[in-house]
């Protein structure tokens, strides 16, 4: 392979290594905030769970006041039956009891309903808790994961960066500045591999003094997206000892 094919080849494949560094990087924080998200999820779950919970045994708790109330209200009414000086009063007083054992019926179920709901209610919080308790665990193993992975690709990435650099010296000093021209604006999508007869970035047919040049190892750029091409290594010429 010529020596600017070669520089082009191996050029474009440290431009993909550092693409896929970098997006791998930028992964990193997204994980953490997926994370982070999740148990924020979580505790506002948990906290809805333990406000209905209390709502629901603050609610029992009322009806279990005015059950107490009416029972007072019934064992008074009936302690007076007895005083009674007309038969119509009486009669009255009887009324009233049985209106308020009815309504002491009505609130006892109401009252067997709002345990049973606390009891839903319970096994929600204690789930809610449970759920809580596992993503914060998640959470903690993504952070770690990440940080040590940030740590080694930062690391990875300088060490490609600067095989970069050094790759670029092989570039012919006077085309140097039109590579880092558009190499600095389009990274790996700055070259382009010939398949065929067609460009492997916007798959535009090369036109033939195009190929011609490639095969002299000049530099040339598609004239539809302005890639860098270069042949693959199987298509070019052997250089001479």
């Amino acid at each position: 392979m010529t020596t600017l094919t070669a520089a082009l080849c191996e050029l474009h494949r440290i431009h993909r290594q550092l693409t896929d560094l970098r997006e791998r990087i930028a992964r990193g924080p997204k994980q953490l905030r997926a994370a982070e998200g999740n148990v924020q999820k979580g505790e506002t779950e948990l906290q809805q769970a333990r406000e209905a919970a209390k709502r629901m045994r603050v609610h029992a708790d009322d009806k279990q006041l005015q059950l107490k109330e009416r029972e007072g209200r019934i064992k008074d009414l009936r302690s007076k039956l007895n005083a009674c000086s007309s038969n119509r009063e009486y009669q009255a007083l009887k009324e009233q009891i049985a209106a308020d054992e009815q309504a002491n019926g009505v609130l006892a179920d109401e009252i067997l309903d709002a345990l049973e709901r606390m009891d839903e209610l319970a096994a929600k919080l204690k789930s809610a808790d449970e759920t809580l308790q596992r993503v914060k665990s998640e959470a903690e193993k993504v952070t770690g994961r990440v940080t040590g992975e940030q740590d080694m690709l930062q690391s990875e990435l300088a060490r490609v960066q600067a095989e970069l650099k050094q790759a670029e010296q092989a570039l012919p000093t006077e085309f140097r500045v039109e590579y880092e021209r558009i190499a600095k604006a389009r990274g790996e999508q700055a070259l382009a591999q010939v398949e065929g007869e067609t460009c492997g970035g916007c798959y535009q047919t090369v036109t033939a003094q195009t190929m011609n040049l490639l095969y002299l190892s000049k530099p040339v750029f598609c004239k539809s997206c302005g890639c860098l091409l270069y042949l693959p290594e199987d298509r070019m010429p052997k250089a001479k000892a």
